[in-house]
């Protein structure tokens, strides 16, 4: 079977919802099948600290359903709604 593959990119403009992003969206990913196979992180300025900026990432799942079916749970768009991360997000479901 093919695996199936998000190819995601979100804008994040806070530091508190950059490391509740990390510490929330990647432990239920892994909790669900997805594998983060690559990841790019683009801040808006040079500080040590989150200031805004972008977070790409492709993840692997077993089967393009899979992938699907974690795009279309109940968790992942109460997520994204909750914090009206829909207009900043791009997600793309391939496989």
């Amino acid at each position: 079977m093919a695996k199936g593959y998000w190819v995601k990119q979100v804008t994040i403009q806070s530091t508190d919802l950059f490391i509740e992003y990390i510490q929330t969206v990647i432990p239920w990913l892994l909790s669900v099948g997805g594998i983060v196979i690559a990841k790019d992180i683009k801040q808006n300025s040079d500080l040590n600290e989150w200031d805004g900026g972008q977070l790409g990432v492709v993840v692997e799942f077993e089967s393009r359903a899979a992938a699907q079916k974690a795009f279309d749970s109940s968790v992942f768009q109460e997520y994204i709604d909750l914090r009206r991360l829909s207009s900043d997000l791009s997600l793309s479901i391939f496989g």
